[in-house]
This record gives structure tokens, sequence and C-alpha cells, in this order.
């Protein structure tokens, strides 16, 4: 639609005018407008792309992003054109002196690049706590001024009218669910020994496995973070608070770096099991309501890092599966991580869950992969950090079994080797006893691609002849 139709430029004489907007440039200036209810739609966490297809608002911001870049582009070739037509003509610099559309299409186009070329993986990881907080400032700014670039031509104002109701709608539907139906909650901030800060939230909201939420912290000791919200994935499992006999709580692992992190992690170390006043947007994404456990027979979970508090969710959700409805389901559990601290604390939670459900030793397996640490460190209890059976360079494939919550204390755990991915998830496809196989990974996105390669080519398994695999479902999360 583009560069198809031609000419690009009226071929104006000295006696036949066709006018002067060049083709091109009129016809992608509209295109570039056209999707400006789209990039706004795929933008908002509670939208009503998601609400009708049930894909998740973070799955939607690949389009997001894809729509951003193609508006900024056509924007440049809506732009360029009419440049090169009036420095042809020689009135460049008069229609820039006289002409109030070229002052608002620059004003526009400025925020619109920043906003484009920031947004690219490597800038925005690299700078996203100054991106996150100017973001907003600069999509207001190019909004307004490509409003008052449009002028009210011809059915402009119809686009603006449908991205705006489509917008609000969003941030009503999302602000009446964080302050009227959720409220505030109080939240316990707390240091772990592994380095690691916990959050627990007390509060009424259900949520699913792997779901994440916004929280925004009320105090002033977080600084300007206290002005904005910031996702964490859930690490708890929600439970029936008549059956449990108290409210569900909401637990985070949060790895201290920069930005509202850092805050956390001082926060937690000046004032330990702090209390702090939050505010709760979501939950938001997670597996598809469709996805029922109880299908699956083979549950594989593959984390690293602080991804590993994703994991204990699915984990107790497959436990609780297996106890209830699943008793022949088998659950294999790999955790790469690089420090021995993070190591025992993963096995000790890991402990926790088992010492909840009575679950048979050959239905549950458990790997620990420390991949940089080479030695173990005690902690002040005197008790090692992790087991004393440890195998160094062990093949990628081994797998210690877990009878129970006592018998993990005797896991071995693998030191300098990262998990064999492609051959754990081989193993479980080619294993006579799985049909229907669900994984689940969350932690690196060098993990997170090797997962999904392996999962890929583990798919193919279903179209082959004589094939015991039915089913092979994955799920992915980022970081937490």
């Amino acid at each position: 639609m583009t560069l198809g139709p031609r000419p690009y430029y009226w071929p104006n004489t000295a006696t036949v005018s066709y006018g002067s907007s060049p083709p091109i440039a009129t016809r992608t200036g509209w295109m570039a407008l056209a999707l400006l209810p789209f990039v706004l739609a795929l933008s908002a966490k509670a939208n009503l792309i998601s609400t009708l297809t049930g894909v998740p608002h973070e799955k939607l911001q690949l389009f997001h992003h894809w729509t951003s870049y193609a508006m900024f582009v056509l924007a440049l070739v809506h732009t360029f054109p009419f440049i090169v037509y009036h420095i042809d003509k020689g009135d460049m610099v008069d229609q820039w002196k006289t002409e109030v559309t070229y002052w608002t299409g620059v004003a526009a186009i400025i925020p619109q690049a920043y906003l484009t070329f920031m947004s690219f993986p490597a800038i925005r990881n690299r700078f996203y706590e100054f991106f996150k907080a100017t973001h907003f400032l600069a999509a207001l700014v190019f909004v307004v001024f490509f409003f008052l670039h449009c002028d009210f031509r011809l059915s402009s104002w119809d686009y603006f009218i449908a991205a705006g109701a489509i917008y609000i709608l969003s941030l009503l539907v999302s602000n009446i669910r964080t302050y009227f139906m959720h409220g505030r909650h109080t939240a316990t901030i707390e240091q772990l020994p592994c380095g690691l800060v916990q959050i627990r939230i007390p509060t009424i909201m259900t949520w699913r496995p792997g779901q994440h939420v916004f929280v925004r912290f009320l105090s002033l000791q977080q600084g300007i973070h206290c002005l904005s919200a910031h996702p964490f994935t859930i690490c708890s499992l929600y439970h029936d608070p008549e059956q449990a006999g108290k409210a569900p709580e909401i637990t985070f692992y949060v790895k201290p770096r920069r930005g509202l992190t850092a805050s956390l992690g001082n926060t937690a170390l000046e004032k330990p099991s702090s209390t702090e006043t939050v505010l709760l947007e979501g939950p938001y994404g997670g597996m598809s309501e469709s996805v029922d456990f109880t299908r699956f027979d083979t549950y594989v979970l593959i984390t690293g890092g602080t991804g590993g508090g994703f994991s204990l969710a699915i984990l107790e959700e497959a436990l609780r599966t297996h106890q209830q409805q699943q008793p022949t389901a088998t659950i294999q559990v790999h955790f790469a991580t690089r420090t021995a601290a993070l190591a025992d604390w993963y096995r000790e939670e890991i402990k926790a869950k088992l010492a909840a459900y009575n679950v048979p030793s050959d239905k549950i397996s458990l790997s620990i992969h420390v991949t940089k640490e080479t030695l173990l460190s005690t902690p002040a209890s005197g008790s090692p950090l992790i087991p004393d059976s440890v195998e160094k360079r062990e093949p990628a494939g081994f797998v210690d079994s877990v009878s129970s919550q006592n018998d993990i204390a005797d896991t071995a755990v693998q030191l300098g080797n990262r998990p064999d991915i492609p051959g754990i998830i081989a193993a479980s496809t080619t294993s006579n006893t799985s049909s229907r196989i669900a994984i689940f990974t969350c932690g690196p996105a060098s993990m997170i691609r090797d997962v999904r390669n392996a999962a890929a080519e583990a798919q193919g398994q279903v179209l082959k002849k004589g094939s015991t695999v039915e089913e092979v479902y994955l799920h992915t999360e980022s970081f937490s």
C-alpha cells in the first residue's frame, strides 16, 4: 500500500498542477493515523483485545511494538516527500515560516522517534527506569501535537475519538479494579539469606498460577518509584479462604538490582519485616483459563535464578492436582542458579511444598544446577548451604529422585554445568509413560529460547506415526 500505487509525486507542469501533496505522502499519513487506535489499544493492560481473544496483554506487547514501528516508518515516508517537493519547488523556507503544519509535524515526530528508539530491547533494558518514567509524558506530547497536526482534516477526528475511547475505557477498568475492587493492601518486606527480597501481601483477590500483578508502593520512602506501578510474578498459589481458614496471600521473590528493586532491598535491610501500603492492579497474564491441569500426565518445570519463584506456584498446583485428581502424573523440576545460597533457598521451598502433599517417590524428581560457584559456603547456623552429596561435571541429563520432604535433604547438586534442556524435554516426550506433557519455564532469555526450541521439536513427536505423545503444552514467563 505504501510503495505499490504510483506515481509517488504528481506530474505537475507549468500549465497543469495536481496539487502540492505528493500521493505517497498523503496515503502514508492516513495509514499512520489509522494505526493510532491499535497502538493505544495494544499498549493497555486491561484492553478489549485481551478480553475478546483471551490473549494476555504482555503477549500483545509484540504487536504494540511492531504497530508502533510501522507507524513511525509511515510517518517518515509521509514527511520526506513534502520536504523533497518543496525543496525542488524552491519554497521550503517559506513553507516552514508560514505553515504551522510543519511545526506541529516536527513536534510530533520528535517524541515519536524517542519512543520508537528507546523501546528497542537493548536500549529499553539498559535504561528501563528512565524510559518507564518518561514514556508516558513523551506519548502524551506525541498525541497532542499529532492531533494539532491533523487539524480536523477530513475524517481525522474520527480516529482520535476511537483511540481516546478505547484507551480511556482501558484506564477506567484498571483503575476501578485497583482503587474500588481491590483497595489498599499491606505488604510485608523481608530480606532472605539467599539475597532475594520476599514480599507477602494478604488479599481478597483471586489469581491463577503464573499470573502477575502491578504493585504501586505508596510510601514516600520509595522515592519517585511510588508514582508508578511495577510488575511482579506471583509465586504463591491461591487457596480458598474458607478451607484455609485465613486470607490468601500473594508472595513475590525479588532480586534487588536497580530502581525500585534496589530501593526495596535497602528497605528490607534497614527495617527487617517492614510493612508498606500498596495498591494492586491485576492479576494479568498467566495460563489461559481453558488450561486444565488434570489433562496432563507429565509436568516439566525448568527455571533459572529468580525465575524459580514462578515455578513454586506451578509446582504446588501440580502437586494438588496429583493428590486430588491425577495420581499417576509425574513431576520433573529442574532449577539452575549461579549461587549455592539460591540453590539452598529453592531446595527448602520445594521441601516445604512437598511437606503439604503426599506424593510417591517415583512421581517427582528434582535437579539443581549451580553454574558459577564451585565452593560451598556455610551460613552462620553451621549447616551447609547445599547438600553434602555434590556431583561435579555430571552429565546434564542427571536427575536425582526425591521421595519425600525428608529425602530432599540428600538431593545431589551439580556444579559448573547447565541443564541439558533439549535432552530433558526429549526424554520426557520419548518416554512411554508420557502422552500429555506440560512444560513451564521462567528465567534468562537464553533459557527461555532453548526451552521454546526444544518444545517445538517435541511437538513434532505428536505428528509422528506410532508416537504415544498426544500433546506438548508450553508456558513461558519472563523474570519476576
